[in-house]
């Protein structure tokens, strides 16, 4: 019997410290593989062609991983 187990999933919170760039500010965050997330700014989700955006300084970022199931 094959376990794939289960992986927890996380939703990240950040608020930034100053005005920086959005795909910049994530991967200094550690966030790898930004495509495979939704990212979500103060209640507004971001398309993945506007990861180019800058973020100002107590924006509430907010990113979650795609879950596929089956």
């Amino acid at each position: 019997m094959s376990g794939t187990g289960r992986r927890k999933s996380s939703i990240m919170k950040y608020v930034p410290k100053e005005r920086m760039e959005l795909r910049g500010f994530l991967e200094a965050e550690g966030v790898s593989n930004i495509d495979r997330h939704v990212v979500i700014i103060n209640c507004e989700r971001v398309e993945e062609d506007k990861l180019d955006q800058f973020v100002e300084k107590d924006d509430e970022i907010i990113v979650l991983p795609i879950l596929k199931g089956g």
